[in-house]
């Protein structure tokens, strides 16, 4: 059965996108099959994950998953082996309305997911950068959390709103939902603010696990601007030995 992580954030500009697709690349090539969810109506993940064939899927994606137009078989879609993807969509902004608007609807992801759970190890869900009705669904159906953030003083300080929005869910739909960890994101040593900032997070927040830093790189936005993976763009620079480091970590963490 599936161990689901969201990916998630309420500050923009962290790195979830960018996060979730590597850490999915590493974890498949460990062995692991993974599903990834794009549940971000800016739909960064798909177009990086499968370029303009997102143009393809307006009748099979999150949204009309979660309106149960579509059936989760007819939205998977493959990306290389062990390596799956339920796409965004241009169109997921409207579906957000209907969504809002239907029974039960912070379970929507929950059930949509349910019945391929037993066929991956990994679901990871890219979420986006606001506390809405996609964001709810997708820590209610998730087993933990990861948290990516720059080491700058609003980041740090803006923790606080992811923690107090986990603490909601776990009171309201899911009271199994658990920290897996803070990742510190796009981290320099050029300057001591990031040092000292990751000395701040520490001390704010002892009982939060904080897991491999990943290094500030261009080759990561390049790896990004061409659609493809850092693994599959500078395999043996610093940004993929980060991930692949995340990756065995999460491992670690989740199968003990």
């Amino acid at each position: 059965m599936a161990v689901v992580i969201s990916v998630a954030n309420q500050k923009g500009g962290v790195g979830k996108t960018t996060l979730t697709m590597n850490l999915a690349y590493a974890l498949s090539s460990m062995g692991r099959r993974v599903l990834v969810v794009d549940i971000d109506p800016q739909f960064n993940l798909t177009f990086g994950l499968i370029g303009m064939d997102v143009l393809q899927h307006g009748d099979s994606n999150v949204g009309t998953l979660m309106t149960r137009e579509s059936d989760i078989d007819n939205t998977i879609v493959e990306v290389r082996e062990n390596l799956h993807l339920v796409p965004s969509h241009l169109n997921l902004s409207a579906k957000e309305i209907e969504i809002i608007n239907t029974y039960n609807r912070e379970r929507r992801l929950e059930k949509a997911l349910l019945p391929v759970l037993p066929d991956y190890d990994y679901v990871l869900i890219d979420n986006p950068p606001s506390m809405g009705i996609f964001l709810v669904n997708s820590l209610t159906a998730s087993d933990y959390v990861l948290i990516p953030l720059e080491l700058s003083y609003f980041g740090v300080i803006g923790m606080q709103l992811m923690f107090n929005l986990m603490r909601m869910i776990r009171q309201e739909t899911n009271e199994n939902l658990k920290l897996l960890g803070l990742v510190p994101n796009k981290f320099t040593r050029q300057t001591k603010v990031p040092k000292m900032r990751l000395k701040e997070l520490k001390e704010t927040y002892p009982d939060a696990p904080i897991l491999t830093t990943i290094p500030k790189a261009i080759a990561l936005e390049k790896a990004q601007s061409q659609g493809v993976s850092i693994f599959e763009f500078e395999g043996d620079g610093r940004a993929a030995k980060a991930f692949s480091k995340l990756a065995r970590e999460v491992v670690e963490l989740v199968e003990g």
